[in-house]
């Protein structure tokens, strides 16, 4: 603005015409949020077996959101039976947290298999995902969950899926003994005993740790 028309305009006011034309081509947050049971109904005709749900809360308003679509649903049949599950937080206004759930198929490639939208990571909105997840995919033998240690993660899997095997994600452990032992050769080991073949080869690398 000052150089096109030598108008100073201050960060604050330049911010929030940003957001006005914004909401005039995309339309508000709000908005948005309220057609999406219309979007989801759309979605489902379109893609015949995709199961969507929203939940409310007392006072009618948006609460959580879960989405699997139909091509998700059979190609799962045809993963391995190992479910990674992770969070991104959604930086906009409304805020709010993205659930997702994804496996690996049989090119070793990530296969996306549901997304979820609530509040934030807490144990309400994953035991909630997981109910919606177990509703989609139905029970399956030596099904395994993957994550990172969040204790939400842990609380809803035991009151969703008592009794299933919970497992760490490699990534996050690592993280962890980088940050508490930086400057330590542990990783190498650490990644010998954590793709180890055998238990003899495992337990030498554990010693080794």
């Amino acid at each position: 603005m000052k150089v096109d028309y030598g108008v100073g305009v201050t960060y604050n006011k330049a911010w929030r015409v940003k957001e006005l034309a914004v909401d005039d081509v995309r339309g508000s947050n709000e908005e948005s949020y309220a057609l999406l049971p219309s979007y989801l109904h759309m979605l489902k005709l379109a893609n015949p077996g995709t199961i969507t749900r929203i939940e409310k809360d007392e006072e009618n308003r948006f609460k959580y959101m879960f989405l699997s679509f139909d091509a998700s649903l059979d190609g799962w049949k045809h993963c391995r039976a190992i479910i990674v599950v992770d969070v991104t937080f959604l930086k906009t206004k409304c805020g709010g947290t993205l659930y997702v759930a994804y496996l690996k198929d049989g090119n070793n490639q990530i296969f996306l298999l549901a997304f979820g939208i609530g509040d934030s990571e807490n144990d309400n909105a994953w035991i909630w995902f997981f109910r919606r997840l177990k509703e989609a995919i139905k029970d399956r033998e030596h099904l395994c969950i993957v994550s990172d240690r969040h204790k939400s993660i842990k609380n809803a899997i035991e009151q969703v899926y008592p009794g299933l095997y919970h497992g760490v994600c490699l990534y996050h452990l690592k993280q962890n003994l980088w940050t508490k032992f930086r400057g330590l050769h542990v990783h190498a080991i650490f990644e010998t005993a954590s793709r180890a073949y055998s238990a003899q080869e495992y337990h030498s690398a554990m010693a080794k740790l």
